[in-house]
């Protein structure tokens, strides 16, 4: 009959609701749902579970494959699944020995579950074994073909025969065996086959057939659930699940879970974890149910609000609590063993059977020989704290003096009078709260300021200085070199007495073990810590390791309130904290009931499964790990690392942490959920390990991921080793560039030093030519003036004696006139000998050159001067220079020249003539002065035509300044002079000009 929507969800939710009842009720088992509605399965059918050989979970549903791994479900779907057709799985086959688990879909699609991943086999690689229509059998089971063992070898079963094969498919042997496919389960147990058929159960083993009995089971009224690849079958029959089991050659059943509605919940599909003790079902609306069942056993008692404190054994197998309840693993006794009311924080029995308690400032002692009925009282000033019985009997109270840290001893004395009473013993600097003693004069003792050793005979107090500065919470001695403190705030330590060693024990990783309750032993070697946030459970071979540095780890097994508490929260301050009691079961207080167990009967869960680096997530895309290596883009942006190991224990046993090592690295740190990410690492190569401690041994079990970042192309040894060949071209072709550019500047340079030295060598030969022609020019004008002086000298003498002669004549007229006439001509020779050496001391300041000029017209002005005088000496002077010869030659030096040749030629010649001339030959042009005058001496005619002379002569004195500066003006002008001359017959004076173009 359908429902309505508002029904179904009404019964949804009531359903929800008395589960959740059900569940925090069921005193045995922790129960457990996963299902689509809280997000954890894509669909709510789960048909078919198996666990694979790495530890995961995989469920097949309708609307995908599922992985679980105790804390995450992983799906697989046609999303993220290349070759899926369909996200309708339907069940699982192969074996889990050889890694080969098949799942098929609806569609036949056949997925390999191999190394703890899913892939789609092609269909054209199907094996033939595979390839038949994915049947479903009343919704639950399937029709298969051929069931396999753990070695692959198989049984067939088609057409009524069933057969044997070995793995390579040889036949071992063969039966006909008639079946309704809708009416027969065939399963196996350790690779024998067995079938139910009709309520009756048979075997086959070596071509026979077997009825088999199991005891316990009913007639009727049952239902078969086999697990083929689990090779697990279960039978459930008045709300109970069972397992099959092989006990020889009989088959049992073993209880899984009892008071469960199956059929109510639509359980379809069933798997056991052997290891782990832990049954999970698959519902076909409801989703994955886990069932544990509880290790512990929580009594509440019938304490108003459940909290419990301080406790003794009574009896072997029981204790007694400070609400007079007896508790045993059966439960709590209904009858009060005393009705005594106090705070619950100490219970004390004495070595008489009295017990001891106390209420604030009161001490109790309730009386063993009237049945606990009646008591006796002390009052004390100050709230008491403790209550403790010393080995030789001795009974001490313990107070907090109030508003001050110290605290007193009492002791109990015998006063003669019927009741003893409490003496003031000593004084102590604390509040003791806890206190064991294990020699005669030595009391250890706990306070709210730390842990102490009291010298009880000397009253003397010792502060164990490492504990210190924390709220003892209580004292373990086992053995007198090992006493264990548990604190409020510090956690525990291990203190030996002899060595004075303090060992501060690390705590776990939620911080929980800081406030440690109590420590108690079990027979095994384990010690059990309570603390406000559950149980832990530890090695004391591994602590004692750890105290001595042979390990740098401990392992905590943590056990919380799904383990069978009613609260993670217990209860410490109180003395006793917890017992162990004759039966080795041990036993602690907590704010909901007394806590017992046996140790030896809790299964450990240890997550010593293998780690895996599943997948990665790059830039968001997904991107599967292979070989445990990953290879990634060198410009990615952030890497996201799924690390995952199987364990269905309590999570925070599975501590994982992780380190980068590369070239950037990392120390180790815990891992926060199941993945890491980085963003933007530098290209290399990294390891990523991952490690987790496996169990109480505190070995490391390590996983190494290695990540590869190829470099950029700009970042290869390749470039690099470009980049630097490119450098040293670049540096070489630089240098030689540089080598060239220097050598060529060192050309320049020294083109340039040369043509400077060669100039330099001209400047230095100029200069020295100068400094010779200056020392030249200074001789000549040393012999100049001598030869101005002689000259003038013998004018002057000669207008002196002429002067002088014609005063002394001055009546003889015609004397007179004759002496004027001399000192006339004289005069005149002497003016225009100053007149030339006048014009001699400009040359020096000319230039060679001048505007052009008639050669004809310079040489009428200089014969215009000596006509007077060569008419008196009746001579004649008669110009045939060329009219049209125009010259550009200094004309002023020529003038000198023309002058001094003129008055030479008159000097030296009487009654003759004097001829000027000019002609050109080639680009020389000539002035010829020709005398018939007396002619010169044929020494002077050699010294002047010589083209090298040296004026140094002393004929030179001899002729006068005339010709010598004639010379030299001549050497300016680049001139020559030639000299013809006959004694007597007269001189012809050739002088050579080049000629000068006009511009």
């Amino acid at each position: 009959m359908p429902f309505s929507k508002p029904l179904y969800l009404l019964f949804a939710v009531f359903f929800s609701i008395s589960t959740l009842f059900s569940q925090q009720e069921n005193r045995e088992y922790d129960i457990i749902w996963h299902s689509a509605d809280d997000n954890s399965l894509p669909q709510n059918s789960v048909k078919s579970i198996i666990q694979d050989k790495y530890g995961f979970l995989w469920l097949s549903t309708e609307n995908g494959l599922v992985r679980y791994d105790g804390s995450k479900f992983k799906v697989f779907n046609i999303e993220n699944l290349k070759g899926l057709g369909t996200n309708r799985i339907s069940y699982f086959r192969g074996t889990v020995s050889t890694d080969s688990i098949y799942a098929l879909s609806d569609f036949t699609d056949l997925i390999l579950i191999k190394n703890n991943r899913p892939s789609v086999i092609p269909k054209h690689k199907i094996p033939e074994s595979f390839r038949l229509t994915n049947h479903l059998h009343k919704g639950k089971r399937v029709y298969v073909h051929k069931i396999y063992k753990t070695d692959n070898s198989y049984f067939s079963l088609e057409n009524g025969t069933l057969a044997a094969y070995t793995k390579n498919n040889k036949k071992l042997w063969e039966i006909e065996y008639e079946y309704d496919p809708d009416n027969t389960e065939f399963f196996l147990l350790n690779n024998t086959l067995y079938s139910h058929k009709n309520g009756k159960f048979v075997r086959f083993e070596n071509g026979k057939i077997f009825l088999t009995a199991i005891e316990g089971l009913p007639a009727t009224g049952f239902t078969v659930f086999p697990n083929t690849v689990a090779q697990q079958t279960f039978i459930t029959f008045n709300n109970t699940v069972y397992l099959l089991e092989k006990n020889q050659d009989k088959l049992i059943l073993k209880v899984l879970l009892k008071d469960f509605n199956i059929s109510k919940n639509n359980i379809i599909s069933y798997y056991y974890d052997v290891p782990n003790d832990i049954l999970y079902l698959g519902s076909s609306t409801d989703g994955l149910l886990i069932v544990k069942k509880k290790k512990f056993n929580s009594i509440i008692g019938n304490n108003k609000n459940g909290v419990y404190y301080a406790q003794i054994p009574h009896g072997n197998d029981s204790f007694l609590s400070t609400t007079g309840e007896i508790f045993s693993s059966s439960g709590v006794q209904k009858q009060r063993f005393f009705t005594k009311e106090n705070d619950n924080y100490i219970l004390l029995k004495d070595r008489n059977g009295d017990l001891w308690t106390k209420q604030d400032n009161r001490i109790y002692r309730l009386n063993k020989s009237t049945n606990f009925t009646t008591s006796d009282t002390w009052f004390f000033e100050d709230r008491v704290i403790l209550l403790f019985e010393t080995l030789k009997g001795e009974i001490l109270a313990g107070t907090a003096t109030n508003g001050a840290p110290a605290g007193k001893l009492f002791r109990l004395e015998d006063t003669g009078l019927s009741k003893p009473s409490f003496k003031l013993y000593m004084v102590v600097p604390f509040h003791p709260t806890y206190m064991l003693q294990i020699e005669d004069n030595i009391l250890w003792t706990g306070s709210h300021l730390g842990f102490h050793k009291i010298y009880f005979q000397e009253k003397k107090v010792e502060n164990i200085k490492k504990i210190s500065n924390t709220y003892v919470r209580s004292i373990y001695i086992e053995n007198p070199n090992e006493i264990w403190v548990t604190t409020y705030e510090k956690g525990f330590f291990l203190y030996n007495p002899y060595t004075k060693k303090t060992t501060h024990f690390p705590i776990d990783k939620n911080r929980y073990l800081l406030s440690s309750h109590c420590i108690i032993e079990d027979q095994n070697g384990y010690l059990w810590i309570s603390t406000n946030k559950g149980l832990f459970q530890a090695s004391k071979k591994n602590l004692l390791n750890y105290s001595k540095g042979k390990t740098d780890n401990v392992y905590y097994q943590y056990y919380d309130k799904s383990d069978g508490f009613y609260t993670n929260e217990f209860n410490g301050g109180c003395q006793p904290c917890g017992l162990k009691l004759g039966n080795n079961a041990l036993t602690f207080p907590s704010m909901r009931g007394n806590v017992l167990f046996f140790p030896e009967k809790i299964k450990l869960l240890l997550p010593d499964n293998e780690i895996y680096f599943q997948e990665a997530e790059v830039d968001n895309r997904t991107q599967e790990i292979n070989n445990d290596t990953l290879l990634l883009k060198n410009n990615f942006g952030r890497v996201r690392l799924f690390i995952n190991s199987p364990y269905y224990g309590n999570p925070n046993n599975l501590n994982i942490e992780i380190r980068l090592q590369g070239p950037i690295s990392q120390k180790w740190t815990s891992l926060k959920g199941d993945e890491i990410s980085y963003t933007s690492l530098p290209h290399g190569t990294y390891y990523l390990t991952a490690r987790k401690l496996t169990g109480f041994d505190s070995n490391y079990k390590h996983k190494t991921l290695t990540i590869i970042i190829p470099p950029a192309f700009y970042q290869t040894i390749w470039f690099n080793i470009l980049m630097v060949l490119c450098g040293l071209t670049l540096i070489f072709y630089t240098i030689k560039m540089r080598i060239r550019y220097i050598r060529r500047k060192n050309v320049l340079l020294e083109k340039k030093i040369a043509e400077q030295t060669f100039q330099l060598r001209n400047t230095i030969s100029t200069l020295r030519n100068t400094k010779e022609k200056l020392s030249e020019e200074i001789i000549n004008h040393k012999k100049l003036i001598r030869t101005i002086t002689h000259d003038i000298k013998s004018p002057l003498r000669f207008l002196a004696l002429t002067g002088k002669h014609a005063y002394q004549n001055s009546n003889n007229i015609k004397v007179v006139e004759e002496d004027l006439k001399s000192i006339y001509t004289s005069s005149f020779q002497l003016y225009h000998f100053v007149d030339n050496l006048l014009e001699y001391t400009k040359v020096s300041k000319q230039e060679n050159s001048s505007e052009p000029y008639s050669l004809y017209t310079l040489a009428e002005e200089k014969t215009t001067i000596f006509l007077n005088i060569a008419s008196s000496q009746k001579t004649d002077i008669i110009n045939k220079i060329d009219t049209t010869l125009v010259l550009s030659t200094n004309k002023l030096l020529l003038s000198i020249i023309i002058h001094n040749l003129l008055d030479n030629a008159i000097k030296n010649t009487f009654n003759g003539k004097i001829v000027l001339t000019s002609g050109k030959r080639d680009e020389n042009i000539f002035i010829r002065i020709k005398d018939t005058g007396k002619g010169m001496s044929p020494e002077l005619v050699d010294f002047y035509n010589t083209s090298k002379n040296n004026k140094t002569q002393e004929g030179v004195r001899k002729i006068g300044m005339g010709l010598p500066m004639v010379a030299e003006l001549l050497i300016i002008l680049n001139g020559s002079m030639n000299i013809e001359s006959t004694v007597q017959l007269g001189t012809e004076i050739t002088i050579w000009l080049q000629e000068e173009k006009s511009s």
